[in-house]
C-alpha cells in the first residue's frame, strides 16, 4: 500500500519543475565559479599593483643626481678670471681760481689733444686785484727809483765829506726798504697773473672727456673738491684681474691673454701682462695683475666687466673636474663618487690648480670615476642614488 502511494507521489511531480531545478543548480555553479575567478583576478591585480607601488616607492626613495667623468687635461689650459677695465690715465679737472664759467668747448665723449682749452672762466675779482696790484707795483718802482737816486747822491756827498755816515745809512735803509716793497708787489702781481692763466682749463693729455659737471654761468670755486671735467686716456686700456695665489707664478710679465666682453660676442681682444703687484693680498689670497690692451678705435670703455683668458701649459697628466663637484670638508677637499651598485663614496682628493670653472685633481681620482655634480647636503657613504641623464635637463653639465 505504501509503495503504491510513493509511486503515485513521484509520478505526480511534473517534468518541468525538475528541469527548472537543474537549471538553477547550473546557474548557481557558474555564478560561484565566476565569483571565485573574479576574486582570484582581484588578488592577482592587487599583488601586481602592490609590486608596482613598491617599485615606485623605492625609486622615489633614491636620490636623483647628475654625474660626470673626469677628463684628461691637454698640454695647454685656459684659465678664465673676471676683470675690469680702467683708463690708462684719468684726471679730474678742477679750477684754481674763483669766478663764473664763461664758456665750455668740449662736452662728454669728445676727443681732445693735450693743451686743448676745455673751458674759460670769467674772474672779475681777480682782474680787479691784478689791475690794482700792477698799479701798486708801478708806484713802488717809481719810489724805488727815487730812493736809489737819493742813496747814490748820499754816497757821493759822503765821499766828499759833505754828509755824515748817519745820513748815508738812512738813505741806504730807505732804498733797501723800498726795494723789498717792490719785490713783494712783484710777487703779488705774478701770483695774480698766474691766476689769470688759470682762467682757461686745458686738457693735460690726449684722451676723451668722460664727464662735465659745469655749465655756462655757474659759479666756479677753486679747489680739488669741485671737479668740472674728467679726461681719460683710453688707448691703451688697463685691465685689472686678481690671479689666485697658486697660479700667480704662472702669470708673468709679458704673458699673453685674451679678453672677451658681453658687448662683443665671439670676439677676443689681445692683451699683454704689463705688471703685477708682486705681493699677495691676504684677504683674497690673490695677486693683483695689470694687463694692457690696445684700443685705437675706442671700442672698449673704462669700467667695463671682462673675462680674461690666460693660456697656461701643463706638466704631467692631471684630471680635470667641474668646480661644482667639490665638497669642502673639514679634513680635506672631497668629491662624491657613484660606486658600483649606485652607492655614494665620499673620497678625499688633492687639488692642483684652480682654473675657475674647472679644477685639477692630482690625487684621489681615476678617469673612470663618476662624480656627482652639485652634491646635495647630507650625502653619506653607502647612500643609494640614481644617476639621471644630464642631457635631459636644460642647463646641466654634460657628461664626458
Amino acid at each position: 500500500m505504501e509503495s503504491k502511494i510513493a509511486q503515485n507521489t513521484a509520478s505526480s511531480t511534473p517534468p518541468a519543475a525538475t528541469r527548472r531545478f537543474k537549471r538553477l543548480k547550473l546557474v548557481l555553479l557558474f555564478g560561484l565559479a565566476g565569483f571565485i575567478g573574479i576574486a582570484l583576478l582581484g588578488i592577482a591585480m592587487r599583488g601586481a599593483a602592490t609590486n608596482e607601488f613598491q617599485k615606485i616607492a623605492e625609486a622615489s626613495a633614491q636620490l636623483n643626481v647628475e654625474a660626470v667623468l673626469p677628463v684628461r687635461s691637454s698640454t695647454s689650459l685656459t684659465l678664465q678670471l673676471p676683470g675690469h677695465t680702467s683708463a690708462y690715465y684719468q684726471a679730474p679737472i678742477s679750477a684754481q681760481t674763483t669766478g663764473y664759467l664763461k664758456k665750455w668747448h668740449y662736452d662728454i665723449g669728445a676727443e681732445v689733444k693735450a693743451g686743448d682749452i676745455l673751458a674759460e672762466i670769467d674772474t672779475p675779482e681777480v682782474d680787479q686785484e691784478l689791475s690794482q696790484a700792477q698799479a701798486t707795483l708801478a708806484m713802488g718802482k717809481a719810489q724805488l727809483a727815487l730812493a736809489e737816486a737819493n742813496y747814490h747822491e748820499a754816497q757821493d756827498l759822503f765821499q766828499r765829506s759833505v754828509t755824515s755816515q748817519r745820513d748815508l745809512d738812512t738813505m741806504r735803509a730807505s732804498y733797501l726798504t723800498q726795494k723789498s716793497t717792490v719785490d713783494g708787489d712783484t710777487d703779488a702781481v705774478q701770483r695774480l697773473e698766474a691766476l689769470e692763466t688759470f682762467k682757461t682749463l686745458r686738457a693735460p693729455f690726449a684722451g676723451i672727456v668722460t664727464a662735465r659737471y659745469t655749465d655756462i654761468g655757474d659759479l666756479v670755486v677753486s679747489g680739488a673738491d669741485h671737479v668740472l671735467f674728467i679726461v681719460a686716456q683710453e688707448d691703451p686700456l688697463r685691465v685689472y684681474v686678481t690671479v689666485p695665489e697658486n697660479l700667480a707664478k704662472e702669470v708673468s710679465v709679458g704673458a699673453k691673454a685674451d679678453l672677451s666682453f658681453d658687448e662683443f660676442p665671439g670676439r677676443l681682444f689681445s692683451g699683454t701682462v704689463a705688471t703685477t703687484a708682486n705681493a699677495v693680498t691676504p684677504a683674497t689670497r690673490s695677486l693683483l695683475t695689470e694687463i694692457r690692451v690696445n684700443n685705437p678705435s675706442y671700442d672698449l670703455w673704462p669700467g667695463a666687466y671682462t673675462v680674461v683668458h690666460f693660456h697656461l701649459t701643463t706638466t704631467g697628466d692631471p684630471l680635470l673636474v667641474p668646480a661644482a663637484t667639490l665638497i669642502l670638508a673639514k679634513q680635506a677637499p672631497q668629491v662624491a663618487v657613484v660606486a658600483t651598485g649606485g652607492t655614494v663614496e665620499l673620497r678625499d682628493v688633492q687639488i692642483g690648480r684652480d682654473l675657475g670653472t674647472q679644477l685639477e685633481v692630482t690625487k684621489g681620482l681615476s678617469a673612470t670615476d663618476r662624480i656627482i655634480v652639485n652634491p646635495p647636503n647630507g650625502l653619506q657613504n653607502g647612500l643609494l642614488v640614481h644617476v639621471v641623464d644630464p642631457s635631459q635637463r636644460p642647463g646641466s653639465i654634460p657628461q664626458h
